[in-house]
This record gives C-alpha cells, sequence and structure tokens, in this order.
C-alpha cells in the first residue's frame, strides 16, 4: 500500500528495520557541537559585554557518542515498540485481564484489560460499566442462595457476549485498542471497519478506508465482497456489499 494512498501516519518497513537496533535515545532537536544552547542565548546582544563567560555552562546540550542530544539534567528516553508488542500480548494471557469476551456462537474467550479497554473507547466504557452493575446485582442475589455453584469466572471479571463478529476479526478489534496498530487484509476488513464503527476508533476506521481505496486502485476489491457479506447485519457491511465499485470513503 502506498503512502501517498493514505493519509495515516505510515511507518517505511525501513524505518521499522531501524527502529529495532536503535538505542530508543531520541531528541526533539540534533545539534553539532557549535550549536550548544545555553542560559546566555536568553540575554540581548547589546547587554553581552556584561556578562562573564564560563569555561563551563551550568546547563547546556550535549552530543551522545550516538548522536542523540540530551541535556545536563535529563535525558529523554522512548521504546515505544517494544511497548506496543508488550501490550499486544495482554489479550493472551488471562491472569492480567479483568475483562472476558465471549465472541460467536462458539463462545470464544478473548481477553483484555478494563482500564485500557474503557480509556481507548467511550463506548467499551459504558458496556463495562454497565456490565459491572450487573454483576453486583447478580453476586448479591448468589450470596442469597447458598445452593449455587460458584463462577469459575474471577470475581472481579467482566463477561460481555458479542455474537455479531467472527472472533478473529474481534480478535484484531481488542488487539489494536491494547497496542494502536493492527495487519488489515481482505479477509478481515469488513470486521475491522464494522468494529471501529461501532467502538468509536475513528483511526482504525480512517484506516479501513484507506485499505478499501488501495484494492479499488489496484483492482482486488472483488476480494473484499466476502468478509463485506459476512457483516450484512451492520449498515457498513451493507454499503461495501450494495456499491459495486467500492470506489468511495467516508464522507
Amino acid at each position: 500500500m502506498d503512502r501517498s494512498d493514505s493519509t495515516l501516519a505510515l511507518v517505511d518497513f525501513e524505518q521499522t528495520a531501524f527502529d529495532d537496533c536503535s538505542s530508543g535515545y531520541g531528541s526533539s532537536q540534533d545539534l553539532s557541537d557549535g550549536e550548544a544552547v545555553t542560559d546566555i542565548d536568553t540575554v540581548d546582544r547589546t547587554d553581552m559585554q556584561h556578562v562573564k563567560t564560563t569555561s563551563r555552562p551550568t546547563k547546556c546540550l550535549l552530543n551522545t557518542e550516538r548522536g542523540h542530544v540530551r541535556t545536563s539534567d535529563t535525558m529523554s528516553f522512548r521504546n515505544t515498540q517494544t511497548l506496543s508488542e508488550h501490550l499486544r500480548t495482554i489479550s493472551y494471557i488471562p491472569q492480567l485481564c479483568d475483562v472476558i469476551f465471549e465472541v460467536g456462537p462458539e463462545k470464544v474467550k478473548i481477553h483484555g484489560v478494563k482500564v485500557i479497554l474503557g480509556t481507548r473507547s467511550r463506548v467499551l466504557y459504558n458496556l463495562i460499566l454497565k456490565k459491572q452493575k450487573e454483576g453486583e446485582f447478580k453476586g448479591k442475589a448468589h450470596k442469597k442462595d447458598k445452593k449455587k455453584k460458584q463462577s469459575s469466572i474471577f470475581q472481579n471479571d467482566v463477561l460481555i457476549t458479542v455474537q455479531k463478529y467472527h472472533p478473529d476479526d474481534f480478535r484484531k478489534i481488542i488487539e489494536f485498542i491494547h497496542c494502536g496498530s493492527v495487519d488489515i487484509n481482505t479477509c478481515c476488513l469488513g470486521g475491522l471497519l464494522c468494529g471501529a464503527s461501532q467502538f468509536g476508533l475513528d483511526d482504525l476506521q480512517e484506516a479501513c478506508w484507506d485499505f478499501v481505496n488501495y484494492c479499488v486502485k489496484n483492482g482486488t476489491v472483488l476480494s473484499l465482497l466476502p468478509s463485506a457479506k459476512r457483516y450484512c447485519n451492520f449498515k457498513l457491511g451493507q454499503i461495501l456489499i450494495e456499491k459495486e465499485d467500492l470506489n468511495f470513503g467516508p464522507s
């Protein structure tokens, strides 16, 4: 997919490969040895004659051996790629999650973290709160009825039933919510597009439309129809089916 076809901040493969071997240090600007910034720079030039120079400024920007910039007091470090990879694995570790989605007729369990889901999606935030209140009400009823067996689900877990999504597509949606990245292809396009619309993920929805336009441009738009038909119960799924050429985007 060409970068020029998308309005999103896509990352080149070469840049990704470079980031893998990066030290993780970063700065908002690159300075040579002669461009060090000191407190003296804030003084008007007409008053420079009254300022005594020192052999070493108290606060200056220094170039490290790896070409990154730091101050004498602080140093900026970031490693968002590793963070994203770790967040992606959370949904595969039930012990670290407190939300359980039962997806499809077979009730495939997909896990998530409540605080991440609620922060990233207002729709999921309201849904989780609703299910929590229902769980609290049922918990009080279970205490009164001592004959009922205890649920195998942890007491603080939120259980949400999802009927209209394919498990693989819904897992991709949950992964995107957790780590902010997802691979879009012809098989999952319909589910990702409908999920992005339902859960208020505007950036994911825009990326899906970019992929649709990419398929139209390259003549592979017919490969999207099976995924669109799978979500014919959704408004966007119907639009994908009704538009034969699919040569459109969000208004």
